[in-house]
């Protein structure tokens, strides 16, 4: 089996709104597993295939002698593993995260990460993932500044090729 616990990794998803009945029904272990983030954001598992990303179903939970919370575990000590190389930009008042382009939105959920954009911040942390290559973050001290990434967000939203969330983390 080329899927190992060794490739996977935590990957971000917007959960879509229901607009009807769904033309197919899969079968629950064919299911993709994911678990809710905040609002519309779903963290969701995938082996990463260096040339692709393939999302992890419930019926590999058993072969890989996992959970769904012991896969959670799993995905964050596989993004800890790989070293992403974060840079933070700009700043007064918007900073934007690049890690190499494709874990920047997932590097939200590793409590160092936030810790570290926190301390660079005034007033609480306020993050957007608008897309998955992308991590915007200021702090919540001057309205000014969550108006400002409310803007960002919005323009990324519009132009964006892996658009994501509106919401705040």
């Amino acid at each position: 089996m080329p899927e190992c616990r060794e490739s996977i990794v935590p990957r971000m998803y917007v959960a879509l709104p229901k607009s009807g009945p769904a033309d197919i029904e899969l079968p629950e272990g064919d299911c993709p597993v994911m678990r809710p983030l905040i609002a519309d954001l779903l963290v969701a598992y995938a082996y990463d295939m260096d040339s692709h990303y393939t999302l992890v179903p419930y019926r590999d939970l058993p072969k890989l002698g996992l959970t769904e919370d012991s896969l959670h575990d799993c995905a964050i000590a596989n993004l800890r593993r790989i070293g992403c190389v974060m840079e933070a930009h700009g700043g007064d008042p918007i900073y934007m995260v690049t890690a190499g382009g494709n874990y920047e939105a997932t590097l939200i959920l590793l409590p160092e990460v936030c810790e570290s954009l926190a301390s660079m911040v005034s007033g609480r942390l306020i993050a957007s993932v608008a897309a998955r290559d992308l991590l915007f973050f200021t702090g919540d001290s001057d309205p000014e500044h969550v108006g400002c990434l409310r803007t960002v967000t919005s323009k990324v939203l519009e132009t964006a090729e892996k658009p994501l969330s509106r919401h705040f983390i």
